[in-house]
């Protein structure tokens, strides 16, 4: 499987063409109470088609980020209960399988770094492999420090366990992080959705009062100026809450 990639199913392209063209009506329909603005707005879906597909693949790799760790860990405890590297591989599996608990992405891996072992390939080239094709840069980093120690030597079982335990400290760190982030990602769609409530409220409350923006050529303009300045900002928030780490 390429992470770095994602080809919709039918299930998912159907969802989010529902979701595009109930964005679209909305939109056209709160800022400028026609059919007509809401086709203009529909194209804007590529975009927001785009966003939740880069989404999609960040949240899988997060997910192979979360359970390559925790294989790290149980790796960790069978080379120090005396497997060699690829014999742990396999013990490492079936520990993982029989855990009861359901992991997504790691045991099919696993099992293609077995099967590679069992023709012949070497652990760690099938390690870089997982890691090219993920993108990940705690698997790449482990695969090309398996491959250094086998080249100049090492202990590779205290390596190894130093590496498990350097990674366990820095996903404490990640959470911490992507907490703070996670507040204020929603801040930031609070304030998106401002103006779409406040328009709605008058709407509601005084429909005349917002006459003049909708059966006006300027009203309209300045709608118009109004929903760019909403998504511009959309464009600012989500980079300004996008940090790696």
């Amino acid at each position: 499987m390429d992470y770095k990639k994602y080809k919709p199913t039918k299930k998912w392209v159907i969802s989010e063409v529902v979701k595009i063209c109930a964005l679209s009506l909305g939109t056209g329909y709160i800022f400028f109470e026609s059919l007509i603005w809401s086709l203009v707005v529909l194209p804007f879906g590529i975009i927001v088609w785009k966003k939740d597909i880069e989404s999609y693949i960040a949240k899988r790799k997060k997910m192979l980020t979360k359970e390559f760790r925790e294989m790290i860990v149980v790796l960790s405890g069978n080379l120090n209960a005396g497997y060699s590297l690829e014999r742990a591989f396999a013990v490492t599996y079936g520990d993982m399988r029989k855990s009861g608990e359901e992991y997504q992405y790691i045991l099919s891996e696993l099992k293609v770094i077995i099967n590679g072992i069992e023709c012949n390939r070497r652990a760690e080239d099938m390690l870089l492999d997982l890691g090219t094709r993920s993108d990940v840069r705690d698997i790449l980093d482990f695969a090309r420090l398996i491959v250094s120690t086998k080249i100049y030597g090492g202990n590779i079982v205290s390596i190894i366990r130093q590496t498990a335990g350097n990674i366990a400290e820095k996903h404490m760190v990640e959470e911490e992080i992507n907490t703070i982030i996670a507040s204020k990602k929603l801040e930031g769609r609070i304030m998106l959705m401002m103006p779409f409530l406040i328009i709605i409220y008058m709407k509601l409350t005084n429909s005349g009062y917002m006459d003049i923006m909708y059966r006006t050529a300027l009203g309209n303009i300045v709608m118009c100026i109004s929903l760019i300045f909403i998504i511009l900002s959309g464009f600012l928030i989500n980079k300004i809450v996008k940090i790696e780490v």
